[in-house]
């Protein structure tokens, strides 16, 4: 009896303290912040592709051990990253376009945007074209190349 009473006595205090501590969460004072409906919409600020106030890019270190790229490589990095913007541009403006133009505008915006991408479509294909034969000729002019790559593996490694 004496055991069943201090179990009683026990259990009812630890419910009124649990009830108590839930009460003491859930308080009605108003919050810090607005509610949803009421917040103001925050867009963060796109950044500029030319990095017009920031400080030009650093040179890559060179890994150890591998020479630098030689100047006519950086060249072609170079010319290669001037056209690619000058064609992103280039697509960006018409895509501009195309949301203000009228109905005859915007076929022929269309039809610009489509030639743009058959005839990359068209230079990939070649440059495809060319990095195999150049491969091919590589193969076929280091003799101790053509052994390694024409010789079959034995499923080992990669």
């Amino acid at each position: 009896m004496k055991m069943n009473l201090t179990f009683g006595l026990v259990s009812g205090i630890s419910i009124t303290l649990l009830a108590a501590a839930a009460s003491a969460q859930t308080s009605n004072a108003p919050s810090a912040q607005p509610p949803i409906a009421n917040r103001p919409i925050v867009v963060a600020p796109t950044p500029t592709p030319e990095r017009p106030n920031l400080p030009p890019r650093p040179e890559r270190p060179t890994a150890p051990g591998q020479p630098p790229p030689a100047q006519d490589v950086k060249d072609l990095v170079r010319d290669y990253q001037s056209v690619r913007q000058a064609f992103q541009k280039q697509q960006q403006d018409l895509q501009r376009q195309l949301k203000t133009a009228t109905d005859e505008q915007r076929a022929h915006i269309r039809e610009q945007l489509k030639d743009n991408l058959q005839q990359w479509l068209e230079q990939q294909k070649a440059q495809v074209q060319e990095l195999r034969e150049q491969a091919k000729d590589i193969k076929n002019n280091v003799p101790a190349l053509r052994d390694v790559i024409d010789q079959p593996h034995d499923g080992r490694g990669r």
